[in-house]
C-alpha cells in the first residue's frame, strides 16, 4: 500500500478530480497526501525606459538610455503567488477528510519539481489527472508521460477528469 502519496494539482477543477481517489487510498492504506503545485520562476520585472526618439519628424535612431524602473521583484512576486497557491490547496483538505496532509508549492519547470519533490518526499506513488489526449498530439509531449520515465515509483494517471 501507498504510504506516501504525491499529488500535482494544477489550477484547475479537472485537476482536482484525482483527490477523491487519492483520499480512498490514502485512508485505507494509512498513508500520508502532499499536494504540490508547480508555478513559472518569477522574475523581477522592469520598465523600459529605453526609447528611439524622432528628430523633426525623422527617426535618427537616437535612444536615450535611462535607468529602468522595477515593476515587481520577483522574490516578493513568488512569495505572493506560494501564498495564494498554498490557500487554494488548503481548500481541497474537505475531499481529504481524514488523511494526514501536507502542502507545498514550487518554482520551475513542472516535470523537473514534481519529479524532485518525489524524491525529497519520498512518495510511494504520484498521482495526476490528465486530459484525454488528442490523435495528433504526440504522447511524448505529455508531463505524465515525462514524469513516469523519471521517478522511480508508480505512477496513477485518472484520464478525463470533472469538467
Amino acid at each position: 500500500m501507498a504510504k506516501r502519496i504525491l499529488v500535482p494539482v494544477a489550477a484547475n477543477e479537472r485537476a482536482e478530480a484525482i483527490v477523491p481517489v487519492v483520499a480512498a487510498l490514502a485512508r485505507d492504506g494509512g498513508g500520508t497526501v502532499r499536494l504540490l503545485n508547480v508555478q513559472p520562476l518569477q522574475a523581477t520585472r522592469f520598465d523600459d525606459y529605453a526609447r528611439t526618439l524622432p528628430v523633426y519628424g525623422y527617426d535618427v535612431g537616437f535612444s536615450l538610455d535611462a535607468q529602468r524602473r522595477v515593476l515587481t521583484y520577483g522574490h516578493a512576486h513568488e512569495a505572493r503567488v506560494e501564498s495564494e497557491t498554498l490557500e487554494r490547496l488548503r481548500q481541497l483538505e474537505p475531499l481529504l477528510d481524514g488523511v494526514p496532509i501536507e502542502r507545498a508549492v514550487r518554482f520551475g519547470d513542472v516535470v523537473d519539481e514534481i519529479v524532485r519533490e518525489a524524491e525529497a518526499f519520498e512518495a510511494d506513488l504520484v498521482a495526476f489527472t490528465e486530459r484525454p489526449r488528442r490523435w495528433w498530439r504526440p504522447a511524448l509531449a505529455r508531463i505524465v508521460d515525462r514524469v513516469r520515465r523519471r521517478v522511480r515509483v508508480p505512477v496513477l494517471a485518472l484520464v478525463g477528469g470533472a469538467r
